[in-house]
């Protein structure tokens, strides 16, 4: 497992400014969505060579996987945090830490998970229009998240942070790597 500086840099400063109880939640969820993807790769006859954790979230370095195999991947952690969900009675910050977690994962934005579905789905389907279908739904995407934040902020006064929030959706396309050539490992 291998973390980069900025990842110990926000967990220290999400130390010091919220609540210890929320901050736990947080990171449960996570942990348990991360599971759900290794338990699904292992399942599937896969392997995990490694795990990264960086400040745009964690990564499992797997083997080159089927696209149906890789979807089926790249759910099984969204699914898993949704199943905490149910856990609301008993654990209301990690379901509710869950929800957003997995909400927020389901954007079809690579390489969030439901970007990843969305892109080996297009590969089953679509052929060599898989590419420019998955930008456009993207795009489409991060123009919607767009609009509705401007909306949150100007007309129901929110503040600015919905405008950051989309910003960092932005940023977060716009800084991919996009590979030349096919890679040796996937990453989950």
């Amino acid at each position: 497992m291998r973390a980069d500086w900025a990842v110990c840099f926000l967990g220290a400063v999400l130390l010091l400014t919220l609540p210890l109880k929320w901050l736990l939640a947080a990171v449960l969820a996570a942990a348990f969505h991360e599971f759900c993807h290794f338990l699904a790769i292992r399942l599937l006859g896969g392997q995990v060579y490694g795990i990264k954790l960086s400040i745009g979230g964690a990564a499992m370095e797997t083997g080159v996987m089927s696209p149906g195999r890789e979807m089926l991947c790249a759910l099984a952690g969204p699914t898993g945090s949704l199943l905490l969900v149910c856990l609301f009675r008993w654990l209301p910050r990690t379901a509710l830490c869950a929800f957003f977690h997995a909400a927020y994962n389901l954007l079809p934005i690579y390489p969030l998970d439901g970007g990843r579905a969305l892109e080996c789905i297009a590969r089953l389907l679509a052929g060599k229009w898989a590419e420019r279908i998955c930008r456009w739904v993207e795009w489409g995407a991060i123009g919607a998240i767009s609009a509705l934040a401007v909306w949150a902020c100007f007309w129901l006064h929110m503040g600015i942070l919905p405008l950051l929030l989309a910003a960092f959706l932005i940023i977060k396309v716009l800084a991919r790597k996009i590979p030349c050539k096919p890679p040796q490992l996937g990453v989950q």
